[in-house]
C-alpha cells in the first residue's frame, strides 16, 4: 500500500509539468514584472526591482504553502475529477484576459467554476474526452470545491501576511488636489501547486478515506497548479501595516469558509455548502473594495513636507540601502544642509560627490545620523526615490 501511495504521488508530481496552466502562470508572473518595471522607469527613471523579481521571490513561498495545503487535501481525500480541474484552468484563463492580477485568485476561479458546474446543462459534443469532462463537472461534489476555496483563502492570507509587504513597488500619481502623491503597490502572483485526489487509479478506498469518494473504486494523485494573485495600493500609511491588515482579513475569511463547508458536509446541508462558496467569492471581493475605499478616503501618507524630504522607496544595492534608510523616513539634512524639497537634496549631495552625511528622522520620530560613500556618475546617486518626484503625465492607478 505504501509503495502504491508513493508511486502515485511521484506520478502526480510529474503531471504538474504536463499542465499547460503551470507554464501560463509562469508567463503571467513574468508579464507582471515587465509591466511594473516599465512603469517604474517611466515614473522614476530607474528600475527598483528586476523583471523576474515576482517569480523568483514568490515561487518558493508558494511551493511551501502549497505543500501544507497538499497534506490537508490528501489526508482528507479532497477529490476532484479531471473535468473540473480542466474547467478551473479555463476559468483562470478567462480571468487572466481581464489583465487584473487580483482576479487571478482561487476565490474567483474555483467559485465561478462551481457556479458553472451548477448551471451547466447536460449535452454532448461527440468528442469523448470533452464529453467525459462535462460529466465530471456535473458530478463534482460542491463540498469538495467549498473546502478547496476555504483552504486556498487561508493560504492566501498566510502568504500576504508573510510576504505581501516585501519589495513593494513605489507609485507616483496626482491626487485630488492636483499635487503629486506617493504610494506603494503590492502586486504578487504566487504559484501554489496542490495535490488533489483523482477518482481513478490504483489506490483503493479505505474505511475513512477519501472524504469525497464520488463512487470510484480507485484513486490517484494530481499536482494541480493554482495561482494566488494579489494586488493592493497603499497611500494612507506605511505599506507593511496596511498589507498585513488585509492578510489577516483574508485569513479569517478562509477559516470561516472552511468551517461552514465542513459543517455543511458532515451534517449534509447543501445550503451551507452553497453559502460557503458564495461567501468565498463575495467575501474576497468585499475585502478588496472596503480596503480600496478606506485608502481613498484617508489622508495620504506620502506627501511633500515643509521640512525634509520623505523617502518613498529605497533602490536595492545602492548607498541608501547600505546605510539602512527605510521607506517612510524623512531626510532632514544632507552634509549639514537643511532640506526642503527634492532639488535641495541633490544640491546638498554635490558638496561632497564621493561621501555624504545624513540626518534622518526615523519611523519613531527620532533623529539618527548615517553616513556613507556614493556612486559617482550614477543616476539617483544616493538610491532614494522621493515623494515629490514629478513626471510628465498623470500616472493612472490601475489594477
Amino acid at each position: 500500500m505504501t509503495d502504491t501511495f508513493v508511486k502515485e504521488l511521484l506520478q502526480g508530481m510529474l503531471l504538474l509539468f504536463l499542465h499547460p496552466l503551470f507554464y501560463g502562470f509562469i508567463l503571467v508572473a513574468f508579464l507582471i514584472g515587465l509591466k511594473r518595471v516599465k512603469r517604474e522607469r517611466k515614473e522614476f527613471k530607474v528600475r527598483v526591482h528586476p523583471v523576474i523579481d515576482n517569480l523568483i521571490f514568490s515561487l518558493l513561498p508558494g511551493i511551501l504553502i502549497g505543500l501544507i495545503g497538499s497534506i490537508i487535501f490528501v489526508a482528507a481525500g479532497i477529490t476532484l475529477p479531471l473535468g473540473m480541474i480542466a474547467l478551473i484552468g479555463v476559468v483562470y484563463l478567462a480571468l487572466g484576459l481581464t489583465f487584473k492580477t487580483r482576479f487571478m485568485n482561487p476565490a474567483y476561479a474555483v467559485s465561478l467554476s462551481a457556479v458553472v458546474g451548477l448551471l451547466l446543462p447536460k449535452f454532448q459534443l461527440g468528442i469523448s474526452f470533452v464529453d467525459q469532462w462535462i460529466v465530471d463537472v456535473q458530478k463534482t461534489p460542491l463540498d469538495s470545491l467549498a473546502v478547496i476555496i476555504g483552504v486556498l483563502l487561508i493560504q492566501e492570507g498566510i502568504l500576504v501576511i508573510w510576504k505581501g509587504a516585501d519589495r513593494t513597488s513605489p507609485r507616483l500619481f496626482k491626487g485630488k488636489r492636483g499635487h503629486y502623491i506617493g504610494a506603494h503597490e503590492a502586486t504578487r502572483f504566487w504559484i501554489v501547486p496542490q495535490f488533489l485526489v483523482l477518482p481513478v487509479g490504483s489506490i483503493p478506498v479505505l474505511d475513512w478515506w477519501p472524504l469525497f469518494p464520488m463512487g470510484a473504486v480507485g484513486f490517484s494523485f494530481f499536482l494541480v497548479p493554482f495561482a494566488i494573485g494579489y494586488r493592493q495600493l497603499v497611500t494612507h500609511t506605511l505599506p507593511e501595516e496596511a498589507i498585513k491588515h488585509l492578510g489577516r482579513q483574508v485569513l479569517i475569511l478562509g477559516f470561516i469558509v472552511t468551517g461552514i463547508a465542513a459543517v455543511g458536509h458532515f451534517y449534509n446541508l447543501p445550503l451551507l455548502i452553497a453559502i460557503a462558496i458564495a461567501a468565498g467569492l463575495a467575501g474576497r471581493e468585499l475585502i478588496t473594495l472596503v480596503t480600496s475605499q478606506r485608502d481613498d478616503t484617508r489622508p495620504s501618507h506620502f506627501v511633500p513636507r515643509d521640512q525634509g524630504v520623505m523617502i518613498l522607496s529605497v533602490v536595492p544595492g545602492t548607498p541608501a540601502a547600505k546605510m539602512g534608510l527605510k521607506i517612510g523616513e524623512v531626510i532632514v539634512k544632507v552634509n549639514g544642509v537643511t532640506l526642503s524639497h527634492e532639488s535641495s537634496l541633490y544640491r546638498a549631495l554635490q558638496i561632497n560627490a564621493a561621501y555624504c552625511k545624513l540626518e534622518v528622522l526615523n519611523l519613531n520620530g527620532e533623529i539618527r545620523f548615517v553616513q556613507g560613500s556614493l556612486y559617482q556618475n550614477e543616476h539617483h546617486q544616493l538610491g532614494v526615490l522621493l515623494v515629490h518626484d514629478v513626471v510628465d503625465r498623470n500616472a493612472a492607478v490601475g489594477d
